[in-house]
């Protein structure tokens, strides 16, 4: 008797033709074939579209980094695998295997607020990450009514608010961190922003590709690094999105970092902080304040004069 074993990422099918035994050979001996099917996630099927499970991939990246309290430990004092497993955090959360399991799964993709509050306590998930597992059930209220104002109209609101704080810096981006509007010391914040056309004048893009950026933001790991969270935020259970996509896949080629920190599902949203920039005039400080418009899917950076 021979036993296969079928290596991760290959068919039965594909591995057994591989490996088939002929003629007599083949008469004369058993072939057990033992392998690995693809998870899931990595295998959709033929003629279907991809449907994104967000919701399942989130829970599987908080699940692990999370810790019980007290911490569940082996024989000698030490965790056997780093986070938690999921029949640690079901019974925790005070809910079945099974049911936790549809969750991560993608089978199950409406818990309820009280699930929602379970998780985010077993989990230990920051406020903002809170948040956005409750969005993961559905998406922002603007869009699910389908209400968008028009294009030229909100631009033109966006570009009297950013005017009306000069000689503030301040600019206006939308979901996917592109600069829908700014006043002059806004742009001139992004050294080149000016030469760009402004469909490409996306600030996610510039702090994780443009080497301008960390010679301009003194914090730029800390600013690149919520930028990505910021855009994971901002686009809670639309990962589908086309526009969202191509983006996503443009930076994962450019960027390693971005790539890293995308894939460990980092959740939050912009808030007021003091930010260092350098100018020619040499390190100044700013408080960087944000106001974030739900409804129309936007948000307001103001860079005030720092303490």
């Amino acid at each position: 008797m021979t036993v296969g074993v079928c290596r991760h990422g290959a068919s039965f099918r594909e591995w057994g033709s591989a490996t088939r035994l002929r003629g007599r050979a083949a008469r004369r001996k058993t072939v057990i074939f033992i392998g690995v099917a693809h998870p899931p996630e990595r295998r959709p099927a033929r003629g279907r579209p991809h449907v994104s499970n967000e919701l399942g991939d989130f829970l599987r990246a908080r699940r692990a980094d999370a810790a019980l309290e007290p911490p569940a430990r082996d024989g000698v004092g030490r965790r056997r695998n780093p986070g938690l497993r999921r029949e640690e955090v079901a019974a925790a959360a005070g809910i079945s295997v099974d049911y936790y399991t549809r969750l991560e799964q993608g089978r199950e993709r409406h818990p309820s607020d009280a699930v929602v509050d379970a998780l985010a306590r077993v989990l230990r998930l920051t406020p903002d990450a809170r948040a956005h597992l409750a969005r993961l059930r559905g998406v922002s209220a603007a869009a699910a009514r389908g209400e968008r104002d028009d294009g030229s109209a909100v631009a033109e609101r966006m570009s009297a608010l950013v005017d009306a704080v000069r000689p503030n810096p301040a600019y206006v981006l939308d979901r996917l961190s592109n600069m829908v509007a700014a006043n002059t010391e806004g742009l001139a914040l992004y050294a080149g922003f000016g030469e760009l056309p402004p469909e490409q004048r996306n600030t996610c893009r510039y702090l994780m590709t443009d080497p301008r950026a960390p010679r301009i933001f003194v914090e730029w790991e800390e600013l690149a690094r919520g930028a990505v969270a910021q855009l994971r935020a901002a686009n809670a259970g639309r990962l589908d999105d086309p526009a969202l996509r191509a983006l996503i896949e443009e930076l994962r080629g450019e960027s390693p970092l971005f790539a890293e920190w995308w894939g460990g599902h980092l959740v939050e949203r912009r808030r007021a902080s003091i930010k260092h920039l350098r100018t020619a005039a040499g390190e100044v400080a700013r408080r960087y304040e944000v106001l974030h418009l739900p409804e129309e899917e936007l948000r307001m950076t103001i860079w005030l004069p720092g303490a």
